[in-house]
């Protein structure tokens, strides 16, 4: 039996960016933590894992469906119980005569955890916290062993024994279960505490997540990006030396650039130890108020964007093209790509809507009209404004933006384009969902007329979010709901760029066609 300790909300240093959520459930990796701590737990197979919660946490629909995905058992603690007390209670309720208890502590990652019963895994401080000493007595010494959230005990009646003559005191408990049953110390070389704010973005940095067309190391506080194409590098690199310094607060500090010995183009950016909006918007349990704020943040970009644009002629034509290519060609063309990839042509019916049936092409060519009908607003432009490439600086109440493109559609570098590419791209994020497929949080079902759908399990604050963001006004001639048909387009473009994940593809595509019959 293996228990995950997490029946008490985060610390409330956690809760200005996250809101009041249990520690297992804290975003790593576009992941939730649980989700990492059960992917090394199953190596021991035929166990049973468990996992606390505070009894007063409500769980979204979305949330079941993950804990059921990874076939968890949930067990609600009451309130305010100490960690010895929920474990009394956990052991009391579910405990049913298997052999051994595993316990890791919910906020807390071991990738190389000891598999021998009657263990505690140690590993060396980091930082100036409380954690318990493996030989008591000695002082908080630098780099000493201490306690790192994992327990493994041969004997549960034993460690409930324990946890009842030390009064509810878990590391008395453990003390005194090792006097009775010697208790080893295992080394664990690969261990993250996420209890803290600052251990948890030292350990976000080491567990960085990455797409194949590029690499990121991150040391002594720089970001080093490189990657392929050469050119794409080099475009970002560029644009963060020649954004005006209106867009350039909005970014990270430039510290270095140039080219690897083997020919690649870097470069290297001051490393931000801030959330990324896509983790607080699937993760998070922040309030309505929380993303307006986000969204006054957003809207005043926008407008520093614009008025940081002063065009010639030949750049708002340059500015035009561009905008057609994008919308047209672009889509067409990555459209092609993903029939040569998948075989699936667009001409087949994908859907039905008001009786009529609809293929992907004719999806696209409707979108397509509608896009190229709207008036061009010239801006300095991000590119890739998805909530994953904008972090949030709690501290500061500042966004600060990453990742951008930096090149046109015609592969020539620009650091302007029309705005509304922005928007679709962060109301994709919003209204469009994409970082919740990123994240697996979706669900393919068949609609009345028999035809594939996706479904999004989302609770009505997030329902309330979306309703607010649909009703900012972040360009004026260009309201969110007149855009949306860029974003069904930007949903369909980026179909061949996930041929890694068929899985990804189809719920890209259902995607579009759930927006074009929602919005269009």
């Amino acid at each position: 039996m293996i228990v995950i300790n997490s029946a008490a909300y985060v610390v409330p240093e956690f809760r200005n960016e996250l809101g009041a959520i249990p520690p297992c459930l804290l975003p790593l990796g576009n992941q939730k933590l649980l989700q990492h701590q059960v992917n090394v737990l199953r190596s021991f197979e035929g166990e049973r894992i468990i996992v606390t919660l505070p009894s007063s946490y409500d769980l979204t629909l979305d949330e079941r469906d993950l804990l059921e995905a990874l076939q968890v058992e949930v067990v609600a603690v009451p309130d305010g119980f100490t960690l010895g007390e929920a474990l009394t209670y956990v052991l009391n309720i579910a405990a049913n005569g298997e052999h051994g208890l595993r316990l890791l502590h919910g906020d807390t990652l071991i990738l190389d955890l000891p598999d021998k019963l009657d263990t505690v895994a140690v590993g060396h401080s980091r930082g100036d916290y409380e954690w318990e000493l493996e030989s008591p007595g000695e002082g908080q010494a630098v780099d000493a062993l201490v306690w790192s959230g994992f327990f493994a005990f041969s004997s549960q009646r034993e460690f409930l024994r324990a946890l009842a003559l030390s009064r509810g005191n878990f590391v008395k408990a453990v003390r005194l279960y090792g006097r009775s049953l010697s208790l080893t110390a295992a080394s664990c070389e690969e261990w993250f505490d996420l209890g803290h704010v600052n251990t948890y973005f030292s350990s976000r940095s080491k567990i960085t997540t990455q797409r194949s067309f590029n690499a990121l190391k991150i040391s002594e506080g720089v970001l080093y990006k490189t990657g392929v194409p050469h050119e794409k590098i080099e475009a970002e690199e560029r644009w963060f030396k020649t954004v005006p310094l209106a867009v350039k607060k909005y970014t990270p500090h430039l510290l270095d650039a140039g080219t690897q010995s083997d020919g690649g183009r870097f470069y290297a950016l001051e490393y931000l130890p801030y959330l990324p909006l896509n983790e607080l918007f699937v993760h998070g349990r922040n309030s309505v108020d929380f993303w307006v704020q986000k969204f006054v943040l957003l809207k005043k970009f926008f407008v520093d964007c614009r008025q940081a644009c002063l065009l010639e002629r030949s750049v708002q034509d340059d500015v035009q093209r561009d905008a057609v290519s994008l919308y047209e060609e672009k889509t067409l063309a990555r459209l092609r790509n993903y029939e040569q990839q998948t075989g699936f042509s667009i001409d087949t019916v994908i859907t039905q809507h008001q009786g009529k049936p609809l293929t992907v092409a004719q999806i696209a060519k409707i979108c397509v009209r509608r896009a190229l009908s709207m008036s061009v607003v010239p801006a300095v432009l991000h590119g890739d404004l998805c909530f994953s490439n904008i972090l949030f600086d709690s501290r500061s109440e500042r966004l600060k933006v990453i990742d951008p493109r930096g090149l046109n559609f015609k592969g020539d570098f620009s650091i302007h384009g029309d705005q509304k590419y922005d928007l679709a791209k962060l109301a994709h994020s919003v209204i469009g969902l994409y970082d919740f497929i990123i994240a697996g949080r979706y669900a393919i079902d068949l609609d009345a007329d028999g035809f594939e759908c996706i479904r999004f399990e989302i609770d009505q604050r997030l329902a309330s979010v979306q309703e607010v963001f649909l009703d900012v006004s972040f360009i004026d001639r260009a309201p969110v709901r007149e855009v949306m048909p860029l974003v069904v387009l930007l949903f369909l473009s980026m179909l061949p760029l996930h041929d890694d994940r068929p899985e990804r593809q189809k719920a890209m595509l259902l995607n579009a066609v759930r927006l074009f019959k929602e919005f269009i």
